[in-house]
C-alpha cells in the first residue's frame, strides 16, 4: 500500500469518488480542495495497492494534529482491508494526534446501521471517541482521535488555519455537545 499525491493520471477517478462517496452537504468545495492541496495547506492523497488505485484520503495538518478530512476507499475495492491499512499508513506517516469526524450515529438517522459500522470500524483500528460533537453545515458530527486527546478548539484553530476566517460561518457553536 502506497499514498501518493494526486498527479493528472488519477484526478478523474479522485474526483469521481469523492463526490460519489460523500453526501453533498458534508462535501467542501472541489475547486478549494485543489486549491488548498496545491498551496501546500491540505494533502489530496491517492490510495495505490501495487499500481492499482483503490482510493482517496485528505489530510490536513496543524501543529501537533493531522485531521483526516476525507478518506474513501472505490467501491468495488471495499472489504479487502484497504481502509484499516490506510489508516495504519497515516498513523505512521502523521507521528502525533490524528482526529477525524463521522456523522453523527443515532437511531433517528435512515442510515443508522451505516454509521455504526463505520464508528465500530474506526474504534477497532485504535481510534477513541474525544467526547465532543459538533455542528458543520447542519450536519452533527462525532470527534474520534488516536493520540494525544486535544481540546475541541484545537479542532477550530486547525480549521480557520485552513480555511480562512470564513470558517466561522459554516459552524453552528451553540449545537455543539459534550457526550458523557
Amino acid at each position: 500500500m502506497e499514498l501518493k499525491k494526486i498527479s493528472e493520471n488519477d484526478i478523474e477517478q479522485v474526483s469521481q469518488l469523492y463526490y460519489s462517496a460523500f453526501p453533498e452537504d458534508e462535501r467542501a468545495p472541489w475547486k478549494a480542495l485543489i486549491e488548498k492541496h496545491n498551496k501546500g495547506k491540505g494533502e489530496f492523497l491517492s490510495i495505490y495497492d501495487q499500481n492499482k488505485w483503490v482510493g482517496l484520503t485528505y489530510v490536513i495538518t496543524y501543529q501537533n494534529l493531522s485531521y483526516v478530512l476525507y478518506l474513501a476507499i472505490d467501491e468495488l475495492q471495499r472489504g479487502h482491508g484497504y481502509g484499516s491499512s490506510v489508516l495504519q499508513i497515516l498513523k505512521k506517516r502523521y507521528p502525533h494526534t490524528i482526529m477525524l469526524c463521522i456523522e453523527e450515529v443515532d437511531e433517528k438517522y435512515d442510515n443508522y446501521k451505516q454509521r455504526v459500522q463505520r464508528k465500530n470500524f474506526y474504534l477497532r483500528n485504535g481510534l477513541q471517541e474525544m467526547g465532543f460533537k459538533y455542528v458543520e453545515k447542519d450536519v452533527k458530527y462525532e470527534m474520534l482521535y488516536v493520540g494525544e486527546k486535544l481540546s475541541s478548539k484545537v479542532y477550530d484553530e486547525l480549521m480557520v488555519a485552513y480555511a480562512g476566517p470564513v470558517y466561522h460561518k459554516f459552524r453552528d457553536y451553540k449545537a455543539d455537545e459534550l457526550i458523557d
